[in-house]
């Protein structure tokens, strides 16, 4: 985490303190089921002397898979997939950072994973030629950033390919910290398994970043992020992020500042009815309007995470958009 996120967090801390402080004073209590108590979010201590996890922390892994377009979910003690090309990944989903819709994988996230983490699919939908020759992943060193993460799965997946990420999201406390935890744990599951102390992958992981991000505002953290001359990203990924009409201008925005002159941005979404199918749409004629070069990908069904949605909120459509 950089320093500056460092010391954000501490005073999102700092100001969550103030407000139960205020909370637990108020007779009525009508406002407690907001924020868990300071108890919860640091975990207890169990008859054995063991940290509890804190409240609404769950540690999930997630493999990619040639067989099943989903991918495999399960908690974290689940086995690794030992599918040949699978990427596994961790990633730390936490109860109470439910602001906006980043408490689950939502399909768009699960299907833009699965394309990368395929290296002949990822060649494809970054338009390069695959090489049946070189055993290298097309994102080794390539600069990715993730708009709007939520869980990260595609941060994470990326990371395992060897991209240098820089990850973000909303500013909420609790779902940047869940954010650089996730980073922390696939680094240290990546030192554990098939990485050699000198492979690039490692090498690149460690230095992924987290950090707060607010869409149409400065991207000066965002590319301070890299550590290095690199001032903008080859890949850009937004997953579910457009289903908020009037938020596509300050998406585009952010964008439009943060990707190369040669990069590639991927809005991969479903059509969830909270507002019109077209008005969803708009954003590519948006894209067209800011003068960038619009793609639409073939869709693909996946499975609801939900047994109450329908199945086309989990239809995924991918937006590819380029200079």
């Amino acid at each position: 985490i950089l320093p500056s996120t460092l010391e954000w967090l501490r005073e999102g801390d700092a100001k969550r303190a103030a407000i139960q402080a205020e909370i637990d004073e108020d007779e009525a209590g009508y406002a407690n089921f907001l924020f868990s108590q300071e108890e919860k979010l640091r975990g207890l201590e169990n008859e054995r002397g063991e940290q509890e996890p804190a409240a609404g922390r769950e540690v999930f892994r997630w493999s990619s898979s040639r067989s099943n377009p989903d991918g495999f979910s399960g908690p974290i003690s689940a086995s690794r997939s030992k599918e040949d090309g699978a990427v596994n990944i961790i990633y730390v989903l936490n109860g109470e950072s439910l602001a906006g819709f980043g408490d689950q994988v939502w399909a768009s996230s699960r299907h833009i994973s699965q394309c990368l983490a395929d290296a002949s699919v990822c060649c494809e939908i970054l338009g390069e030629e695959a090489s049946s020759s070189s055993s290298t992943h097309p994102l080794l060193g390539k600069t990715f950033l993730e708009l709007g993460a939520g869980a990260g799965v595609p941060s994470w997946t990326a990371l395992n390919c060897g991209a240098r990420v820089v990850c973000t999201d909303q500013a909420v406390t609790d779902r940047v910290r869940s954010m650089a935890e996730s980073v922390q744990l696939n680094y240290e599951e990546m030192m554990k398994n098939e990485f050699a102390e000198d492979d690039k992958r490692l090498i690149y992981a460690a230095k992924a970043r987290v950090c707060p991000y607010d869409w149409g505002t400065s991207i000066d953290e965002i590319t301070e992020a890299l550590g290095d001359d690199a001032e903008r990203f080859d890949i850009i990924v937004a997953a579910d992020c457009v289903f908020k009409p009037w938020l596509h201008d300050a998406l585009l925005s952010s964008i439009d500042m943060a990707l190369s002159p040669t990069g590639i941005a991927f809005l991969p979404f479903g059509l969830h009815g909270n507002t019109k199918d077209e008005d969803v749409w708009s954003i590519a004629g948006k894209a067209k309007e800011r003068g960038l070069k619009v793609t639409k990908l073939e869709p693909k069904q996946l499975t609801p995470q939900k047994t109450c949605m329908d199945a086309k909120q989990a239809l995924v459509h991918t937006i590819r958009l380029s200079r």
